[in-house]
């Protein structure tokens, strides 16, 4: 009886093993599926650094139990060594020099419209949110800004982003692909600030979604040493979360306050939006490709490293966390999910560069200012096509 009892144990904990392993290797393949046509993917994404800890955990269970079943594990692991390259920078975590040597500086921030971190709404008559982003910039001093979520506010005069960014902080040139969010002149979307001369400029409307607009994207061509560089600021469809959703989430782990009608709002809502990512990211690559300059591409793109969106955009260009950072480089914390807040695995904000670009530094900082931690890499540029 004894030895039934460990044989089908045994069995049962291979066919577990089997089950996540086949979940393993379609996260594995999910990069490469376009989710208008294979909607799960988008999910798959999202659990691949999950799933690759247990089947780890799988081979050292084997190794103690039946050695020989552990081959199994290990040659899955090895399947994923590629796509978990792109989750985790095996770099020592060091010292970012915040002074620039001849180096061109770069950084990205989704600034949720200066709301404070633990705010939900824009509050006019407050003001400090925007100070703790303009210090950080002035304490780092980037050549070229992308802003997603940027908002500009007339009302306020001096105070307005827009007008503080040229007159005080000296960045003359801009491009601010905006929309009037509530018919007075205040305007909301995609901003690139550079005190690099702006010599062309312009912005790239998406397909119209069924889940609400994305923010165009906006990309300058500047002028940098004796070349001309090309700079995207881009954030692709967010999911649209609000109080709805946020509670199911917060949810998941309460039997009392589980409902099965608005768990299945929130798949489908994350499943359109993973549909409208793909849609977005082909539309944007295709735009890259005409591109007549090297080209930078920064932005927010609301998926996970391990996505179709992320392979697609980054295509042969280098990451510049993965370049430069260090450790799992997470760059999202939920303002309003407790649960979300939890996850370590969101890096869903990224720096790209093409290879005439040597990424030197890269710093991911400015945690609880907005959701979204900014990014900088610097760079130094050679042109070899001349």
């Amino acid at each position: 009886m004894i030895k039934f009892i460990k044989l089908f144990s045994v069995r049962l904990l291979m066919l577990f093993n089997v089950l996540v392993a086949l979940l393993f290797i379609a996260c594995c393949l999910a990069p490469r599926m376009h989710p208008q046509d294979w909607w799960f993917t988008g999910f798959l994404g999202l659990f691949f650094p999950y799933l690759f800890v247990f089947i780890f955990l799988f081979f050292i269970l084997w190794l103690f139990i039946r050695p020989s079943l552990s081959l199994f594990s290990l040659f899955v692991l090895v399947a994923g060594v590629i796509p978990f390259s792109v989750h985790y920078s095996f770099h020592m975590n060091t010292d970012f020099d915040v002074e620039k040597h001849e180096s061109l500086r770069v950084m990205s921030w989704n600034v949720r419209h200066f709301v404070p971190f633990d705010e939900y709404f824009f509050n006019e008559n407050k003001v400090e949110n925007q100070r703790l982003v303009f210090d950080e910039l002035k304490k780092y001093n980037p050549d070229i800004i992308c802003f997603q979520e940027f908002i500009s506010i007339p009302s306020l005069g001096k105070s307005n982003p827009i007008s503080y960014l040229k007159h005080e902080l000296g960045y003359k040139y801009v491009q601010f692909s905006g929309e009037d969010i509530y018919n007075g002149g205040e305007r909301t979307g995609i901003a690139i600030f550079s005190r690099l001369p702006i010599v062309d400029k312009g912005e790239i409307s998406f397909p119209v979604s069924t889940e609400g607009s994305a923010e165009s994207t906006a990309f300058v061509d500047v002028k940098y040493q004796d070349d001309t560089l090309r700079i995207y600021s881009v954030h692709l469809q967010s999911f649209g979360f609000g109080n709805r959703e946020y509670k199911v989430i917060d949810e998941l782990n309460n039997d009392a306050g589980y409902d099965k009608t608005e768990s299945i709002h929130l798949l489908k809502k994350m499943r359109n939006t993973f549909y409208w990512h793909g849609v977005q990211s082909d539309f944007i690559s295709s735009e890259i490709k005409k591109s007549p300059h090297p080209v930078i591409l920064a932005g927010d793109l609301n998926d996970v490293p391990n996505s179709y969106a992320y392979a697609t955009l980054k295509g042969g260009m280098k990451d510049g966390f993965l370049e430069k950072g260090s450790g799992i480089g997470s760059t999202f914390t939920s303002a309003t999910s407790s649960i979300l807040r939890l996850l370590p695995t969101l890096r869903i904000d990224y720096i790209f560069s093409d290879k005439m670009f040597t990424p030197l530094q890269f710093i991911k900082a400015g945690e609880g200012i907005s959701d979204h931690a900014f990014l900088i890499s610097d760079y130094s540029f050679r042109n070899t096509n001349k």
